[in-house]
């Protein structure tokens, strides 16, 4: 994916891409039904008088307004709940909720849609054939809000909770993890070996968010240059920190062309970074352990979920398309420790979170071979930590016993 694409994607995941291409959509409707009423012919079968289009465009106007205001609150309030029940990482989630998005969408573009109606009308610019035509439009648009107030009060009982918040992460989770499939190579060279090369650092500070492959591995062809990618989508970037190592001549603004196919930004995004999404899901387990919450059946749900998403993982690496290109692959241990170890930490105490975590370790050690000695190293130290922490003598035994390994 280029750093185009990249940014085009980000775009039209914000909260506010959504409303503004359907009122835009909106407006050119009325006005395609002012410019095409010249093609119907004058004289029709009946007639549609200015008062009787604008009381529809008015009660649409004065009741969507309204719809809209108490939509955005709820979205409001369901960001406010997610951030302070699961974790802020989830928030862009909810944001970029495409369904949730289409219904506001909706009523602001409806909203919007009768106001320049009501001006047209009362600017008497509409002919009896362009009156008949707008008078369409507005039933086609009022089909489209009755539809998106049914889905909205659908929407409403589930956005933002627990359990919802849990599900859009382990899917964005799931998507990363088939964009870097198998062991993260992103389609480039395996590295092995220490990386040797003259480095190139980020002219910004701040986390990887995208590297455009394509654009560096034109560079170095072009340069005849070897590559080695030190900083993937999520690692922390600096002036200090390289991004990349380069075996090879640099001309004198190549190290600045080079940094400029990495995009940096403030904070992580789930696209291309499956362990940020790992962390997220960490994170919402630990905080559903805290003394505060002290929901140990959320912590069960989210290590459910963690399981289930590095058990269905592909396994497949992505072809060989970038041979000037190398990369170090994705660490097990690093996986485990994103995914297993907040919770081991904060639910040492609790025997049932202890012994479904055991039990899910397990379950990778033998379904992912790949990740054996990585979930078989964390469940020794879950073992530790559980023991340390529980006081009663049949908890630590039922522990103890879990966590034998044959």
């Amino acid at each position: 994916m280029s750093q185009i694409a990249f940014k085009l994607r980000q775009m039209v995941q914000k909260m506010w891409f959504l409303p503004a291409a359907f009122s835009l959509v909106a407006i050119l409707t009325v006005v395609i039904a002012y410019a095409t009423s010249g093609l119907v012919p004058d004289k029709l079968p009946f007639t549609l008088s200015s008062e009787a289009v604008e009381s529809i465009l008015t009660v649409l106007a004065s009741s969507l307004l309204t719809v809209a205001v108490f939509s955005l609150s709820t979205i409001v309030s369901a960001l406010s709940s997610a951030s302070a029940s699961t974790t802020p990482r989830a928030v862009p989630l909810i944001v970029g909720d495409r369904s949730a998005q289409t219904s506001i969408s909706v009523f602001i573009g409806a909203f919007l849609f009768s106001i320049v109606g009501i001006i047209g009308l009362s600017a008497n610019i509409y002919s009896e054939a362009g009156r008949l035509l707008l008078f369409a439009v507005t039933l086609a648009v009022v089909v489209l809000v009755v539809a998106a107030l049914i889905r909205w009060i659908g929407q409403m009982s589930s956005i933002g909770r627990v359990g919802e918040t849990v599900s859009k992460v382990g899917s964005a989770t799931e998507k990363a993890f088939r964009t870097v499939p198998g062991d993260g190579l992103l389609g480039c060279r395996r590295l092995s070996g220490k990386p040797s090369g003259e480095p190139v650092f980020s002219r910004k500070t701040g986390y990887v968010q995208h590297v455009d492959l394509s654009r560096l591995q034109e560079l170095a062809e072009q340069h005849e240059l070897l590559i080695t990618i030190t900083s993937r989508p999520g690692a922390y970037a600096a002036p200090d920190r390289p991004l990349m190592l380069v075996a090879g001549t640099l001309e004198d603004d190549m190290a600045d062309r080079l940094a400029g196919a990495f995009t940096v930004g403030t904070g992580r995004t789930f696209d291309s970074d499956p362990r940020f999404g790992l962390i997220v899901l960490a994170e919402i387990g630990s905080k559903a352990l805290s003394p505060g919450i002290n929901d140990p059946g959320t912590a069960i749900a989210v290590v459910s979920t963690l399981v289930r998403v590095l058990a269905e993982r592909p396994v497949e690496d992505s072809d060989l398309k970038y041979e000037r290109l190398l990369v170090a692959p994705l660490d097990p241990d690093d996986l485990m420790a994103d995914s297993f170890r907040p919770i081991a930490r904060d639910g040492a105490g609790s025997i049932e979170v202890m012994l479904r975590m055991v039990a899910g370790l397990k379950t990778l050690a033998r379904c992912r071979p790949e990740m054996e000695k990585a979930a078989k190293g964390m469940i020794a130290d879950a073992v530790e930590r559980g023991l340390t922490a529980m006081s009663a003598k049949s908890d630590k035994a039922a522990l103890k016993a879990a966590g034998t390994l044959k």
